[in-house]
């Protein structure tokens, strides 16, 4: 099954590309403080966190025309990528499932649309992001890598606009209106894509179906969010958001697959401004995210239906305060309950017709509850961006568990005007398990919760370095050291799917990990020409007892060395017309796989002799290195009444087949690489009203 479920990714990935052959000045205000002072990206962006605008990204930033957080975020030193071009990201040494995206405090775990080429989520609903990796705050928890923080906008209370865009990937439209003026406003985005009927339409024009029919497809995010503001300091607003991916497909007459991942959020928050510059921040939200990945198959006279799936249901209540009495130090606590239901690996399977009796296994269920409760504080002495201390920590108590502590701190020093030191420490819990799959960073990992088999992963890093500001020019430089334990290795990655699911549990194994690294970063600010240089050398490995001999090996994502470059110029700007152009450069060495180094015959079976591969180790072959370059121009005409921007793009301008993986043929007995995307150029028009 898994080689169909490959071949049939493979083919979809190539399908992405045939509708397209027809046809920063980052600020960030803190938001449980209204009276916080908006802060020059300079200063705001170090080697443990960078303030993003989502208005300001960069041109390139993604393959779709669409500008986007993550694809942002993976040109940041520190940050290594997945295969593919996707949207995975590792972060220090961590894995995929370590990094936390929240919306206004909620977790999202289906982050990906159209097999990772795009984030789930419309940018025209973020107000600001931020993306920190090392010395967080208190009330960030349950994360042992990163987080990307984002912050919703609320809706217009005095005028109505809106604005509707189309590409050859998404369809979208995005309106913001007051509907009790000053007092009540609404604030709501919708996307879609039509990759099913471009590709019917391309079968139809090119009368042929590249050996792959696309029976369905439904992709699409829908959010909506109303606000109230009960009075002058506070305010009651509600936000629902529902991202669904649905694929079904057929190989051939005999073969259809499918799969799915979706998500919906609920979110009440309530936010007041209380005496003595106290600011409080409230809210409960509900989350349930699932995936599945389905299979009928006829073999012989044998018909086979499968269908794996995996949920996680969460409420979450918590309550934050943020108060400075004084103008050198600031106080931050809070509490947070979360309750969550996770049933992973679930499955059915039927068997009939042909000699064959009828047969079924009942759709098993593997319910597990997880509660975790959380007290968290942190004092924040001076600035700490320029001269300051901020000390965190947090209580948990988990239900299977027990009580466990977790602590971070931050300081930056000025030495002298423009230039000074910074240090980070991290001791972290994480109270769930990603057991990833192929690791695209599409959203079908099945996620487990920590139980007293498999204990919270747990994180230590340290991080010191040095920031220098001239001009318009920033550089940041540092060193990190992080050891990881509690790991979860699934064994048998590569059929994560298939019907042995069901005993996931038998194929895990539990180990550590560890990853040092220097990291570089060179920025310029602008208005006319602006950018960025980042370079990271790391390496990082993993010790599992019983593989590899009880020997280290690299993590499938030790990249050596990550070079990444980013360009944007505005070439004209009058009172009609704005004409930008960037362009985006990555170096990443390879990633790692497991292949056989050599064979051997074994002719001690009665029916003769036969070849049989053996290894040298885990992840024992680095693949090719990663390049690829992007271009991008984008032409506003500002219109008074009805302002248009026209973006046109090119990812992967040299067309390199960079190999996301290896596949084994069986007939041929030898490994093929696999690429998914070669060029994709790309083209969207936005028009305001």
């Amino acid at each position: 099954m898994s080689g169909y479920i490959i071949k049939g990714f493979i083919l979809f990935g190539g399908l992405l590309i045939f509708p397209m052959l027809s046809s920063a000045q980052a600020v960030h205000q803190k938001d449980t403080l209204k009276a916080a002072i908006l802060t020059d990206s300079r200063q705001r962006s170090s080697m443990n966190v960078t303030a993003v605008s989502p208005g300001d990204l960069p041109l390139a930033a993604s393959a779709t025309g669409e500008s986007d957080i993550v694809k942002y975020i993976q040109s940041l030193p520190g940050v290594a990528t997945g295969v593919g071009g996707g949207n995975a990201f590792y972060v220090r040494g961590g894995g995929f499932g370590n990094n936390l995206q929240t919306l206004d405090g909620v977790p999202l775990y289906a982050a990906s649309h159209l097999l990772g080429l795009a984030s789930s989520y419309s940018l025209d609903e973020v107000s600001t992001a931020e993306f920190s990796l090392g010395g967080f705050s208190s009330d960030e928890g349950n994360l042992t890598a990163s987080h990307v923080r984002m912050i919703s906008k609320d809706g217009d209370f005095q005028n109505f606009n809106a604005k509707a865009y189309v590409s050859n990937f998404l369809l979208g439209g995005h309106v913001s209106a007051p509907l009790l003026k000053e007092r009540l406003s609404i604030s709501a985005s919708l996307r879609l894509s039509p990759v099913q009927y471009e590709y019917a339409l391309l079968s139809k024009l090119m009368n042929r179906n590249f050996n792959f029919n696309l029976d369905k497809a439904a992709v699409y995010d829908a959010y909506a969010k109303l606000c109230f503001k009960v009075d002058e300091v506070s305010k009651l607003s509600l936000s629902l958001f529902h991202t669904l991916d649905s694929y079904k497909y057929e190989l051939n007459d005999k073969s259809q697959d499918s799969m799915q991942w979706s998500e919906f959020i609920a979110n009440l928050a309530y936010e007041r401004s209380l005496w003595n510059n106290t600011h409080l921040n409230t809210s409960l939200s509900f989350n349930r995210f699932g995936n599945s990945q389905g299979m009928m198959k006829t073999l012989g006279a044998t018909h086979n239906d499968l269908l794996i799936r995996s949920t996680v249901s969460e409420t979450i209540l918590k309550a934050d305060a943020v108060s400075r009495p004084k103008y050198w130090v600031e106080f931050q606590y809070g509490v947070k309950g979360r309750f969550a239901r996770f049933n992973p690996g679930s499955a059915q399977e039927l068997k009939s017709d042909g000699l064959l009796f009828k047969d079924s296994s009942p759709m098993t269920d593997h319910v597990m509850n997880s509660l975790l409760m959380t007290v968290h504080g942190q004092i924040v002495l001076g600035n700490v961006l320029r001269r300051g201390l901020r000390l965190s920590g947090r209580l948990n108590y988990h239900n299977a568990c027990g009580i466990k502590p977790e602590f971070s701190a931050y300081t930056r020093f000025e030495l002298l005007k423009g230039f000074g030191l910074e240090a980070s420490c991290d001791f972290l819990k994480q109270y769930y398990h990603s057991l990833e799959g192929i690791p695209l960073g599409w959203s079908l990992d099945m996620l487990i919760p920590s139980t007293s088999s498999f204990l919270p992963e747990t994180s230590k890093q340290f991080t010191a370095g040095l920031y220098l500001m001239l001009g318009d020019f920033t550089f940041n430089a540092g060193v990190y050291k992080k050891d990881i334990s509690n790991i979860l290795w699934y064994t048998d990655a590569s059929r994560i799917f298939d019907s042995v699911i069901a005993g996931w549990a038998d194929h895990i194994e539990v180990g550590t990990g560890s990853s040092k690294g220097m990291e570089f970063r060179l920025r310029k600010e602008g208005k006319i020409v602006k950018g960025q240089i980042s370079y990271t050398l790391s390496k990082t490995d993993r010790l599992f007892e019983k593989m590899n001999a009880g020997n280290p090996f690299p993590a499938k994502f030790d990249r050596k060395h990550i070079l990444n470059a980013d360009l944007s110029a505005l070439l004209l700007n009058d009172e009609r017309r704005e004409l930008s152009v960037g362009a985006f450069f990555t170096y990443q060495s390879g990633h790692w796989e497991t292949v056989p180094s050599g064979s051997w015959i074994d002719d001690r079976l009665p029916g003769g002799s036969i070849e049989i591969d053996y290894y040298t180790g885990v992840n024992n072959y680095r693949m090719p290195e990663y390049v690829r370059v992007d271009i991008s121009t984008n032409l506003k005409l500002k219109s008074r009444r009805h302002p248009q921007e026209i973006s046109i793009g090119v990812y992967n301008l040299l067309n390199r087949h960079n190999v996301s993986w290896l596949s084994y043929n069986a007939e041929a007995r030898k490994w093929q690489s696999v690429s998914l995307f070669p060029i994709m150029p790309s083209l969207k028009y936005t028009i305001q009203f």
